[in-house]
Parts: C-alpha cells; sequence; structure tokens
C-alpha cells in the first residue's frame, strides 16, 4: 500500500510542478522576472518523478526533491526584494506578489510531495 502512496504523491508532484512551471513562464515575462534557472529546475524535477514512476531507479524521486527544494530556495531569493516592498508599503523593486506568492506556494507544496514520495 505504502508503495502505492509513493506513486500517488510523485505524480502529484510532478503534475504540479509542470503546471507551476508553465504558469510561471507566462506570467514571468508578462511581468518581466524571468529566472531561466528556475524553469529548469521545475521541468528537471518533474523529468525526474516521471522516470521514477518507470525506472526503478532509487536516486530519481531524491534528485527531483533536491532540485525542487534549491527552486524554492532561489524563488525565495528572487522575490524577497519585492516582499520587501509590500513590507515597507513602497513601490521601489516593483513585481507581481500576488504571483510570487502563489509559485513559492506551489513549489513548496511540490516539495513536500516529492520529499514524501521518496521517503
Amino acid at each position: 500500500m505504502k508503495e502505492y502512496q509513493s506513486y500517488d504523491l510523485r505524480t502529484a508532484a510532478a503534475a504540479l510542478s509542470l503546471i507551476t512551471m508553465i504558469y510561471y513562464f507566462i506570467q514571468s515575462h508578462t511581468d518581466s522576472c524571468y529566472q531561466p534557472v528556475i524553469v529548469v529546475l521545475l521541468l528537471l524535477a518533474a523529468l525526474c518523478e516521471n522516470l521514477s514512476l518507470f525506472n526503478r531507479a532509487d536516486f530519481l524521486p531524491m534528485a527531483a526533491a533536491m532540485c525542487l527544494g534549491v527552486c524554492f530556495g532561489l524563488m525565495l531569493y528572487y522575490v524577497l526584494p519585492s516582499f520587501s516592498d509590500l513590507w515597507n508599503q513602497v513601490n521601489f523593486i516593483g513585481g507581481n506578489t500576488t504571483a510570487y506568492f502563489i509559485y513559492l506556494g506551489a513549489i513548496l507544496v511540490s516539495f513536500l510531495f516529492a520529499e514524501a514520495g521518496a521517503a
């Protein structure tokens, strides 16, 4: 039973990271805050998760979780100046803070799914 839950969690992590990648790719080009490393890491995580479903390589789920963890850290690093604008109630840096919250939440949830599926 645990193996089927692991497959479900890894599938959910892969699907959520692909959806987040597409949303980030479209939205960030309109806000001119595009970072290609975020797209690459999300795509690599989804690819590792999908490959781990069909291949018995034990390192693939952890590689996907590692990619998503690094992606979350980079996304947090890139959006902190916009969050400081929100906290200080000024518009110095700019950016779409609502979209940033969505990115961070989706990446965090997919990281948690990937980590739980790898265990």
